[in-house]
């Protein structure tokens, strides 16, 4: 009931601020509507993963998985951990309350708790606080042991980048940022790069990184998303895009933020980086 109550208060501090604000006030409305909206949905999954569940503790992390998975649970909570470390150094970020994790024992378990995915082969997603990700025995048709499977191409990482640019962020940062972000990380920490090698018949211009990452050709829109954030690091430091998400948790808005912290809007960083290749 206290989280409940919580939200409804958030909910009013939405309208309250869309009410008195101009554009910066807007996304700081919709950052408060996106922590609320995180709010139910944890609670959501907190119900969904019933006593079936069997819990494992570790410092950072509280992951739920079936009895099934006893056998890879050690193993992959020391993965987590290890991400947690790394981004934790790389990001200058540190955080009390615990990460829920949600291993599913198969990709038809996954499918049935995360309807949004039904019918992808997905290994992990992060969504509103939590981390959900298949089960390294999933993979026992692979060549390698289903493990090493897991560690050379599972999303433990990825994941968890997205939920600490999340938090770091408060929510308002757009796909292809977020996504960039987590592959780029695969590359720095576990030197593994999405695409290598990858060749453009042409690049995606800004509408159709910013509004339509979602429905374009996924190996495109990733590896240029990653190409891009890796420029802009490359670039400008690590720094700099801890500054971008100070900014962008303020509430202003993406180009706002590009122009402030490198002086030109989204759009046209996004195209200055297509005319340049």
């Amino acid at each position: 009931m206290k989280k409940l109550f919580t939200s409804l208060m958030i909910m009013i501090s939405v309208i309250t601020l869309i009410g008195f604000a101009g554009d910066k006030g807007i996304h700081t409305a919709k950052i408060q509507g996106y922590k609320a909206l995180k709010v139910f949905v944890q609670i959501k999954d907190e119900q969904i993963v019933t006593s079936d569940f069997m819990e494992y503790q570790t410092e950072h992390f509280t992951i739920k998985y079936r009895p099934e998975d006893e056998n890879i649970i050690r193993e992959t909570a020391n993965m987590f951990e290890k991400s947690y470390e790394a981004i934790a150094k790389e990001y200058n970020y540190s955080v009390e309350e615990k990460t829920v994790v949600i291993i599913y024992k198969d990709q038809n378990e996954f499918w049935s708790y995360q309807s949004s995915i039904q019918g992808q082969a997905v290994m992990g997603l992060y969504n509103m606080g939590t981390i959900h990700v298949l089960s390294p025995n999933a993979y026992q048709d692979q060549k390698e042991n289903p493990m090493e499977f897991f560690k050379n191409n599972g999303p433990v990482l990825h994941e968890y980048v997205h939920k600490v640019v999340d938090e770091l962020t408060g929510g308002n940062i757009e796909l292809w940022i977020t996504e960039g972000l987590a592959l780029y990380e695969e590359y720095n920490i576990d030197n593994t790069e999405w695409a290598a090698g990858y060749e453009y018949e042409r690049y995606f211009d800004s509408q159709e990184m910013r509004e339509g990452f979602m429905y374009a050709d996924e190996v495109q829109s990733y590896r240029q998303s990653f190409d891009m954030v890796k420029y802009l690091i490359d670039s400008y430091g690590m720094e700099k895009m801890q500054l971008l998400f100070a900014e962008l948790k303020s509430g202003s808005g993406t180009d706002q933020a590009f122009l402030k912290i490198y002086g030109v809007s989204a759009d046209e960083f996004i195209d200055s980086q297509i005319y340049a290749k």
